[in-house]
């Protein structure tokens, strides 16, 4: 996840400065379909094209193929994450200020809706992480806390093995 944190929001500016109209158009349907309640499947499978889409607009085939590689990395990660409708309905919000930026062919917009998006996705994997440890180890989940640095230290500075991050968004 933090790789496509690194990422992600250049190439959204990028592909503010780049899209064309029939990209916008593109995602406007991309938006509408995730808002008429697909399967768990399908949103997961339309949230990766929305942001896929997002790169190619940028239209330098090697940012392309650099992000479907984290994708493809990130993706046992992104089935294990919860989408409840709450996040869901998050989740097409800040799309569409994604969306909105770059309709606007406003890059800094365009960055600021991207880095927001991916944080809010990032915060979920560690709420998330956080309660599967809880269930886990009842007794020990109230001694660790997360560092929003290393979510995987305990409150003694530790390294917990919890395991590879899901990235999801």
């Amino acid at each position: 996840m933090e790789v496509r944190a690194c990422i992600e929001p250049s190439v959204t500016a990028r592909a503010a400065r780049r899209a064309t109209p029939s990209d916008i158009v593109q995602l406007h349907a991309l938006l509408d379909a995730m808002r008429r309640e697909p399967t768990r499947q399908e949103f997961t499978d339309l949230d990766r094209t929305f942001h896929r889409a997002i790169a190619q607009y940028t239209r330098n085939p090697l940012l392309l193929r650099l992000l479907d590689r984290v994708y493809e990395i990130g993706e046992p990660g992104r089935r294990e994450t919860s989408l409840s409708a709450a996040r869901r309905r998050a989740t097409i919000e800040e799309h569409q200020a994604i969306l909105r930026a770059i309709e606007a062919r406003d890059p800094e917009a365009a960055r600021a809706a991207s880095e927001a998006h991916l944080d809010s996705v990032l915060h979920r994997i560690e709420e998330q992480r956080r309660r599967t440890q809880a269930r886990a180890d009842p007794a020990g989940a109230e001694a660790v806390e997360a560092d929003p640095q290393d979510p995987k230290k305990n409150s003694d500075g530790d390294v917990e093995n919890a395991g590879p991050a899901p990235s999801p968004g």
